[in-house]
């Protein structure tokens, strides 16, 4: 049989008291950043194969000097986004870390994708202005009095500043350790809006299963569950969704809640294997009973995606083996 592997286990590596922040920068660190330039730019074209042509317009930020005409590496995704005379605000490197040093790249300058920069494009307004100019503070008191500011941006319209301020709030020690009742309550809120920011919920949701004492036990429950029973199991067109759907079974895993079978084996016709076999492993865990007919019956499916269905088969053959 597989396994469970524990959840401390998948989290240590990022989360270790509150060390996580030491880890993975917050966004605004991300911007201040020597190797960061930040300009405003206007679109000018499509290049070869993953990059984009901007046209500069003011100089933001960063030390290096930035040319007329940016040439940079950008998701895919934004192929779809951008538009020929629409005004931007980026951030992009021309360097990268090669064996613990920093190096100007080889592949040429890259458009920044970090947490809460996913990436680092915004519409140039004044609001995105002061996004691209952060400046969390130079102490802890000073950091910990932009809290207020942070949470009323997760109401933002634009889910670019929501995450962005989500990820300033789960990856800065200081905020972690002052959340209050309200502060949690804003957060459980936020987690539990659908039409949030993926990446931001899956980030806050990580960051409840690890850090129960900052981030408070009360509303989590309901939000893991939520997520479990009405997002959609063909995730990977979404960005962030298989994610925030593993840090629900996580929090599942950690608290032993109770799950309605009917909830865990709509995720055996996902497109995503390791879901299913959190969604098997958990039942086995709670309904042991159903894990092989639940297997059978999501085999039985005309249309299920190709990888499941090759890992369900393996999982089938390892389940009957062990239970001989």
């Amino acid at each position: 049989m597989t396994a469970c592997r524990p959840v401390l286990l998948t989290l240590l590596a990022l989360f270790a008291g509150t060390t996580f922040a030491a880890k993975v920068k917050p966004p605004g660190a991300i911007l201040r950043e020597t190797t960061t330039s930040i300009a405003a730019v206007e679109f000018a074209e499509i290049g070869p194969t993953g990059r984009m042509v901007f046209k500069r317009i003011e100089k933001l930020g960063g030390e290096a000097e930035i040319p007329e005409l940016i040439d940079v590496s950008v998701p895919e995704a934004l192929r779809r986004v951008v538009a020929p005379g629409e005004h931007y605000l980026i951030a992009y490197t021309v360097y990268r870390r090669e064996a613990e040093q920093i190096r100007v790249s080889r592949q040429g300058a890259q458009l920044l994708v970090s947490p809460g920069l996913e990436p680092a494009l915004l519409r140039d307004s004044p609001e995105n202005r002061a996004i691209m100019a952060w400046q969390a503070g130079d102490d802890a008191k000073a950091v910990r009095a932009r809290l207020p500011e942070l949470l009323a941006m997760l109401d933002a319209k634009d889910p670019q500043l929501q995450n962005f301020a989500l990820s300033e709030i789960v990856l800065r020690p200081q905020l972690n350790d002052v959340l209050d009742s309200r502060a949690r309550k804003a957060l459980v809120r936020f987690a539990a809006r659908s039409d949030a920011e993926t990446n931001a919920r899956a980030r806050l949701l990580q960051a409840a299963v690890a850090l129960p004492k900052q981030f408070g036990h009360e509303g989590w429950k309901d939000v893991a569950l939520d997520v479990l029973a009405t997002t959609p199991v063909l995730v990977q067109d979404v960005e962030g969704t298989a994610s925030l759907v593993r840090f629900a079974f996580d929090f599942v895993e950690r608290d032993a809640v109770k799950v309605e079978p009917a909830v865990l084996t709509r995720w055996l016709s996902g497109d995503n294997a390791t879901l299913a076999e959190k969604a098997l492993l958990t039942l086995r865990t709670q309904q042991p009973a159903l894990e092989l007919p639940a297997l059978d019956q999501a085999l039985s499916l005309s249309l299920l995606p190709s990888g499941t269905r090759e890992f369900l088969i393996d999982h089938r053959r390892r389940a009957g083996l062990a239970a001989r």
